[in-house]
């Protein structure tokens, strides 16, 4: 049975619990899907990935690579923690060949949940890891919007200066939007700045986003099976609560985003490297998210919080995690497993909070 088929349980396990048959709270569909669909995306400022000399000069390296990060809970413990599977054939990798995996295409998307702390360190590895290398090409965050497109132009500029400014300084310059918690992210943002690679917005502003959901649009033009797995997503991610009207809006908001995340990272291409796009899990998605978009070589890397079923037993077949995919080939090329965070006691409650005070 699929993840998206039953109640999960979280990975943070202590390590008596093999003697304490306690049960960790669970994880719905629901809530993961929160966090994949509440995403923005972006545009690319044309032409300063061609002016990175790392872009220009990249040539694979086989230097060391760095130390993986220790897991945020030392005592999480599942069979598939740490695992990197190949969804196609369900053959391990390790960190090593992932990297190669990534060097061998120009673009790779990684796919996280939001409010997963691992997930974030894992993203700054893979950038260091690519520098390492000297295949680094770019990186475009779902995090940053078209609004902040100067600032990243002068950043890009003055890189290896800004990636030096305090906290407070940066969220300043890069008018940071504080919807995402700016200590999660820096780590990424000045892995790509110290390295001189381009640093890219992938995500669409407010603005742009109104406009996509505005309604007398011309049908969307794309399988009836996408379409329907994008409504699914989105419905259930918003906990039900979405009228047909506002879900069609939705659903266009959330075409629009792929494609723009998709002409960003297409942006950041540059022959010889791999550049990178962090976003949601939603939006990594090979048959329904950005790579439908795309022409070029792409990796999509499912970033995967591990899972228990109810009776506290750990899921440990990959099927259990891959969700219905629009096409033959499973909905993401690579899933490294991760601990999970602690759930949230009812997500849907707070969005219901919040879309009656913004009716009222």
């Amino acid at each position: 049975m699929s993840l998206f088929r039953r109640s999960l349980k979280s990975s943070f396990r202590s390590s008596n619990e093999s003697e304490t048959p306690e049960r960790t709270a669970g994880v719905s569909r629901r809530q993961l899907l929160a966090g994949m669909v509440a995403s923005a995306g972006g545009l690319y400022v044309l032409g300063t990935a061609l002016s990175s000399p790392l872009a220009q000069a990249a040539q694979p390296a086989n230097g060391p690579l760095p130390p993986l990060p220790a897991w945020h809970d030392p005592k999480a413990s599942h069979p598939l923690l740490g695992s990197i599977l190949v969804a196609e054939g369900n053959r391990r990798l390790s960190p090593a060949a992932l990297v190669d995996w990534s060097q061998a295409h120009s673009m790779v998307l990684l796919g996280e949940h939001h409010d997963n702390p691992d997930h974030h360190q894992l993203e700054r590895w893979l950038i260091d890891a690519l520098v390492a290398r000297r295949q680094l090409g770019g990186v475009a965050l779902e995090m940053l919007d078209t609004t902040q497109d100067a600032a990243l132009s002068l950043a890009n500029r003055t890189s290896l200066a800004v990636a030096g400014l305090p906290d407070d300084e940066l969220q300043q310059l890069l008018a940071w939007n504080a919807r995402w918690p700016f200590t999660d992210y820096a780590p990424l943002l000045r892995g790509a700045l110290d390295s001189g690679a381009p640093l890219a917005s992938a995500s669409l502003s407010a603005a742009q986003l109104e406009a996509s959901m505005a309604a007398g649009q011309p049908p969307l033009a794309l399988p009836e099976a996408v379409l329907r797995l994008q409504r699914e997503a989105l419905d259930e991610g918003h906990c039900g609560l979405l009228g047909a009207e506002r879900l069609d809006a939705m659903l266009r908001a959330q075409l629009a985003r792929d494609q723009q995340m998709a002409e960003r990272l297409e942006g950041l291409a540059a022959d010889g490297a791999t550049s990178l796009l962090v976003c949601g899990s939603g939006h990594a998605r090979r048959d329904i998210g950005v790579p439908r978009w795309l022409d070029g070589s792409t990796l999509s890397v499912a970033l995967m919080p591990v899972a228990w079923d109810d009776a506290g037993q750990p899921l440990t077949h990959l099927t259990d995690y891959l969700p219905e995919s629009a096409g033959a080939a499973p909905a993401y090329d690579l899933v490294w497993f991760t601990p999970a965070t602690a759930p949230v006691a009812d997500a849907c409650e707070g969005l219901r909070e919040t879309m009656q005070s913004t009716v009222s």
